[in-house]
């Protein structure tokens, strides 16, 4: 019989009737015999020491659980049903298992994560690697501290859903931004639409990572682009608007989108057709359209236009047909003399992000850019 065999034995002993002092004692003792050959026991050798440190370690104080938990944390043969009772106790015995034991099983965490609170999640988020499955948990359950050490852990693992969960979730939480914009497993699609809500820090630092889209995504995009014009609804009066999509059809079929169709829809005040022809004009999708036109400080307009590559007059004769009231008209007159100096240049590269966004949901409805953005990202 190895001396660990016979160290369990007695241990048994004291745990059905010794005291309290020894319980601790032969548990340090019983813990360093199985870590000194972790890999040397028969399985039945194994289910003993996880039976008995288990039981033990149920009736000492939370200290000593909680050295017990880190000392077996980084052991991948650890007991099994010990690991995990010390996997659901308390945080602060829970935390070094749950953060680094490798004999928890994606069951075990997933378990975890159902029964116990926000800093066994927290915990959990820390790991090495969080796998999709273990994500998916996370983001359907986790609140904002959750949330923010999963998106700064470089070892987690988005599947598209959950990615486009946490997403929608950095909308509104604010300190979730940050991580999920560095993240270089975001999707373009996702990264263009953070790009609308995000802090003017972090749109410079989504802008210097535009150099790295794809052409052939921006292609593609402009494309699809200009086929959803004619097809997407861009408010309730459905009947104006399948007007709306039948004139400006016909117009794209004589080639007759340009400034001037633009300045007579402005004067014949008919918007959805303005929306539609502005739409094609530029690239982008209405809904994003829409978003660009509500910004009254006029300032992605701008972009947008000047990208576009469209004259003074023109983009003049679009905010005014739009500012109402004295503080607005204050504003269009900041924007129209600064609208020549807007680089055409670092415009299109914001328009890279638009024009991308057209397949991502038709539902959001983004913020603007701002023209500080766009003269920092040609400084850059």
């Amino acid at each position: 019989m190895s001396a660990g065999m016979s160290r369990l034995k007695e241990l048994i002993s004291v745990a059905k009737e010794g005291s309290s002092e020894k319980r601790r004692d032969l548990l340090r003792e019983i813990t360093d015999v199985f870590m000194a050959a972790p890999d040397r026991y028969t399985s039945s050798e194994l289910q003993h020491f996880d039976v008995i440190m288990s039981r033990v370690t149920e009736q000492v104080e939370i200290s000593l659980r909680r050295e017990i938990a880190e000392k077996l944390a980084d052991q991948p043969s650890a007991p099994k049903t010990l690991i995990r009772q010390l996997a659901h106790d308390e945080i602060s015995v829970a935390e070094p298992v749950l953060r680094r034991s490798e004999a928890l099983t994606e069951e075990d965490l997933i378990r975890v994560i159902r029964q116990r609170g926000q800093d066994h999640m927290k915990a959990i988020t820390r790991r090495r690697r969080v796998p999709e499955k273990l994500t998916a948990e996370l983001v359907q359950r986790g609140g904002e501290e959750v949330l923010v050490s999963l998106a700064a852990n470089r070892g987690a693992e988005f599947d598209a859903p959950s990615m486009e969960q946490m997403v929608e979730r950095a909308r509104a939480v604010k300190t979730l931004q940050k991580p999920m914009a560095e993240r270089l497993d975001l999707p373009p699609k996702l990264l263009t639409k953070m790009y609308f809500f995000v802090s003017a820090a972090l749109k410079r630092e989504i802008l210097k990572r535009s150099d790295y889209l794809d052409p052939s995504v921006i292609d593609e995009a402009v494309k699809a682009n200009r086929e959803k014009i004619l097809s997407e609804a861009v408010n309730d009066a459905q009947s104006e608007v399948a007007a709306a999509q039948s004139f400006i059809s016909e117009k794209i079929k004589a080639n007759a989108i340009n400034e001037a169709l633009i300045k007579e829809l402005l004067e014949n005040r008919r918007p959805t057709e303005f929306l539609l022809a502005y739409s094609h004009l530029t690239g982008i999708d209405p809904s994003t359209t829409q978003a660009i036109l509500k910004d009254r400080t006029w300032e992605s307009l701008a972009i947008a236009s000047r990208a576009a590559g469209l004259e003074r007059p023109t983009f003049a004769k679009i905010v005014f047909s739009l500012q109402r009231g004295e503080t607005e008209q204050n504003k269009a007159l900041r924007i129209l003399d600064l609208y020549l100096k807007i680089p055409q240049e670092a415009a299109e590269r914001v328009m890279r992000f638009w024009r991308v966004r057209a397949q991502a949901s038709a539902q959001t409805r983004p913020a603007g850019p701002k023209l500080h953005d766009v003269a920092l990202r040609r400084a850059g």
